[in-house]
């Protein structure tokens, strides 16, 4: 009954979903199907095909025919890998003039840059008194080589990155120069992380508003495999009781960093929890997959509920 009354009070709303790939991708699907079982409309749009127009009528124009369409809302889930700092900027710059027109923007573009940023997210949520693994950021591989010989063991990440991909393992001063030699050649910064003993899991909280929609431990089950990423081959086995603790920190975490829906990856050791990083256009596949739940129904009645506010 009330999912019959929120489709007659949601009816037709049209909401933009973003990402810069040529088919939408699973999540974006996910999230567009949830949007018309509510009785709305969804339509995919690349970055790249937006134009957008400083005075006269129209301001944002989401085709490149020209056409003026208008939407109630814009989800964000991918700006794209631009390839120029221009390109970037334009595109930052647009979902910011997006928003300047009164449409929302799930989740804002800084607040989803800012995720995106691991040394800008971690730094803030640390000076907010959330734990973090100790981090160094340097551009001087030499450098790079005298922290983890004062961490032991440590991890190098890109700045900005998913998935699990392109994070190593370093345990060696060898290693650690082969890599921050690399980086600094391709004028990479070296983003350094100590490397946290845990059990072969972490922990994912997806949160969509003041809501904790799915919890899960992350579970590698290849002891030659040390990530334990969905992506890289983890498996997911639902939480059933999220422990308080990590229930104020999740809610808090968004607060922060000023998102409307997250996935937030925490890690268990012997001092107690720490977060490894905020994905602000986090994937579900697996816990979809292992108990039904989809988060993109929550993420669609938020959006539109924001939308007529």
């Amino acid at each position: 009954m009330f999912i019959e009354r929120l489709r007659t009070m949601m009816i037709d709303m049209k909401v933009s979903v973003v990402a810069d790939k040529p088919v939408p991708p699973w999540s974006v699907r996910q999230i567009m199907l949830a949007i018309e079982e509510l009785g709305s409309e969804a339509v995919y749009i690349r970055p790249s095909d937006i134009t957008s127009f400083i005075g006269g009528t129209h301001e944002i124009v989401y085709t490149n025919s020209l056409k003026p369409v208008d939407f109630d809302a814009v989800i964000l889930r991918d700006l794209g890998v631009a390839t120029t700092v221009e390109t970037y900027l334009r595109r930052v710059d647009l979902f910011k003039h997006v928003e300047l027109t009164g449409i929302p923007v799930v989740n804002p573009v800084e607040s989803y840059v800012t995720a995106r940023d691991k040394y800008l997210s971690l730094c803030l949520l640390s000076r907010a008194g959330i734990p973090v693994p100790k981090t160094i950021v340097v551009e001087d591989h030499y450098t790079a080589v005298k922290v983890v010989e004062t961490l032991s063991k440590a991890v190098i990440k890109p700045l900005i990155g998913s998935l699990g991909f392109g994070v190593i393992k370093v345990d060696s001063p060898d290693l650690a120069y082969t890599i921050g030699k690399t980086l600094a050649q391709i004028k990479q910064p070296i983003y350094v992380q100590e490397f946290i003993e845990k059990p072969n899991r972490d922990i994912r909280v997806l949160v969509v508003g003041n809501d904790i929609v799915a919890a899960y431990y992350r579970i590698q089950t290849d002891p030659q495999n040390w990530k334990t990423n969905i992506a890289q081959g983890a498996i997911a086995k639902p939480i059933e009781n999220l422990d308080k603790e990590l229930q104020e920190y999740s809610l808090k975490i968004l607060d922060i960093l000023k998102l409307h829906y997250a996935g937030i990856d925490f890690g268990e050791t012997k001092d107690g929890y720490v977060v490894f990083e905020v994905n602000a256009s986090p994937q579900w596949r697996g816990i979809q997959k292992v108990t039904g739940i989809n988060p993109a129904k929550s993420i669609a009645r938020y959006v539109l509920q924001l939308a007529r506010k």
